[in-house]
């Protein structure tokens, strides 16, 4: 399963498995898979993890039983906090809300 951000149907999309959206959306200070807020406020989040997140270190990929998680690489967040500003600040200048779920 996955999370997709998005603004409208024809705006760029970031999409990341639950597990890595979910480590994402904690830094941003939200606690659900699924959610929206306006473009403004979005992007202030944004750019506060940014700047205080430390360098993600990344997860080791881990199997237990049939279960696989394929981990996170180093940076990742910071790397995805990054689509998501360009995603902001365009939704920001078009006016629209930003959509997570």
């Amino acid at each position: 399963m996955s999370v997709t951000f998005f603004a409208d149907a024809v705006s760029e999309e970031v999409n990341m498995a639950n597990a890595n959206a979910a480590r994402v959306l904690g830094v941003l200070g939200y606690g659900e898979l699924a959610g929206d807020a306006e473009a403004e406020d979005f992007l202030g989040r944004v750019l506060v993890a940014l700047a205080l997140t430390p360098e993600d270190a990344g997860r080791p990929a881990t199997a237990e039983g049939r279960f696989v998680d394929c981990g996170r690489r180093e940076g990742y967040v910071q790397e995805r906090l990054e689509e998501l500003r360009e995603l902001a600040e365009d939704a920001r200048a078009r006016r629209l809300t930003v959509y997570w779920g």
